[in-house]
């Protein structure tokens, strides 16, 4: 299932209309949408980190998120140079000063999502007139969102999709619901090849070696947290057809395996990632 969160409804109007999504009748703190199969819902938060946080929550409680299945996109627009739709690897909070990082396992180039659109962002309190780094990516919600969101998932189960629609302006009013709409469409055939994508991803996660897996997990000493990135990277193998038990082997006569520390299980589990991705 995917679990989509959106500042406005100019932003996410070509989503739910590409998605077939239908309005939540019943009464609710906050306009909701979902498809016929409950594949896909979609929730406005309205603008700014706080309104964000609390229609995160709102939305993963009410509709039940599954941590080993689900993701949550949160796709909106941006300020930013030149154009274009982008994967935030990082956040900064501009208020608290603090970093926070989505752990995105899959290679997203084949839909049109190459390492070159990666980006950085930061979430502000109000709309910027220019733009303080212009290699980073300045909105109101995404730090909102990843701190509500790390309650109830890891990371790597957070995916934020950010559109550019202006460079920074004087006057707000200037970004209109129609251009916010407009430049959200140009994108909608790369988000729907990302959910191709990840749908594809998350069927094969039945698939992996459970036995394998646990074992591996009580060898690094891994927390809950690590083993959900630990499982992703297995079922990341297994989707993309590479052995992972030769890499562990290998990590195993060079000594690495097993460890006697969840820290020493990290470090072990960034050289798993290395050396599948």
């Amino acid at each position: 299932m995917f679990f989509f969160v959106c500042a406005l409804y100019a932003e996410a109007k070509p989503l739910i209309s590409a998605l077939s999504l239908r309005k939540d009748a019943f009464s609710c703190p906050y306009e909701t949408y979902f498809d016929e199969d409950s594949s896909c819902v979609l929730t406005l938060s309205g603008m700014g980190p706080v309104a964000a946080a609390s229609a995160t929550a709102y939305l993963l409680t009410r509709f039940g998120f599954r941590s080993d299945r689900d993701f949550l996109i949160n796709f909106g627009s941006c300020a930013g140079a030149g154009e274009g739709l982008h994967i935030v690897n990082k956040i900064t909070d501009s208020l608290t000063g603090r970093d926070y990082y989505p752990d995105m396992l899959y290679d997203l180039s084949s839909c049109g999502l190459p390492a070159s659109s990666e980006k950085a962002l930061t979430t502000v309190s109000r709309v910027v007139s220019t733009l303080a780094d212009p290699d980073s990516l300045y909105e109101m919600e995404a730090s909102g969102i990843f701190q509500a969101a790390s309650r109830f998932l890891p990371p790597h189960r957070m995916l934020f999709l950010k559109y550019v629609s202006d460079s920074g302006v004087e006057d707000p009013g200037s970004i209109t619901g129609e251009l916010l709409t407009l430049r959200a469409e140009q994108h909608i055939p790369t988000v729907l090849a990302v959910l191709e994508k990840l749908k594809g991803a998350c069927e094969e996660t039945s698939s992996i070696d459970e036995d394998l897996f646990l074992s591996t997990s009580y060898a690094l000493h891994l927390s809950e947290t690590m083993r959900h990135e630990l499982y992703q990277l297995f079922a990341y193998a297994r989707a993309s057809g590479t052995a992972i038990e030769p890499i562990l082997t290998e990590l195993e006569s060079e000594g690495k395996i097993p460890t006697s520390s969840k820290r020493e299980g990290k470090v072990v589990l960034d050289a798993i990632r290395q050396r599948l991705i």
